[in-house]
């Protein structure tokens, strides 16, 4: 078995999507002053390699700790998203049987509204893109997140390292922190292949 890490990793450099809070990491105590070191990090919910939940655009909607914890495993299929763009209801294809799971790699790839409505339609339920958004950047109304947390699908944006998996299946485990109420979280997402 062989381990890929598609995690984008914190910073303080780091890019935010426009309004949302900006990462900040700092050392809180040291070894030679408290005895022990720990730091102090301050950031948004949707930082980073995040999951989003439906409570993130749909008033009282479900919070990403009420998920059981399966849904962040999927057998899941890598699309080659290229150097990005919409992905259409033209370019769907068959998945592979068992696969609950698909990611897309390029950093601008987003799909359309009836690509979203057809994945969910073959059992897709946990969507991933390497882009900040599986909506196109300048879309009003955010409509694909809305299609898909209607139908109860997580989303996973800010992915990493797709490329060298485009055409394969995984077996992919997004763990996102425990964190009550949440509308989404920073998670650590792992590609599993046999080697």
């Amino acid at each position: 078995m062989k381990y890929i890490d598609l995690t984008m990793g914190l910073s303080d450099r780091m890019e935010v999507w426009p309004g949302d809070a900006e990462v900040s990491i700092r050392v809180h105590t040291t070894v030679k002053e408290h005895g022990h070191r720990t730091m102090r990090l301050v950031m948004g919910t949707h930082n980073g390699t995040h999951i989003d939940s439906p409570a993130h655009l749909i008033e009282g909607a479900k919070s990403l700790d009420q998920f059981s914890i399966d849904r962040f495993f999927a057998r899941s299929y890598v699309v080659d998203g290229g150097k990005g763009g919409k992905i259409t209801a033209a370019a769907v294809r068959d998945l592979p049987p068992g696969c609950t799971g698909i990611l897309f790699s390029g950093a601008d790839t987003y799909l359309d509204e009836e690509a979203a409505r057809l994945y969910l339609a073959r059992g897709i339920r946990l969507f991933g893109f390497e882009s900040a958004s599986c909506d196109e950047v300048t879309s009003h109304g955010l409509p694909v997140h809305h299609i898909l947390m209607e139908s109860d699908a997580l989303i996973i944006e800010r992915l990493v390292n797709l490329d060298a998996l485009a055409g394969r299946e995984v077996d992919l485990v997004a763990l996102p922190l425990l964190v009550e109420g949440s509308d989404g979280c920073p998670a650590r997402v792992v590609a599993m292949i046999d080697s």
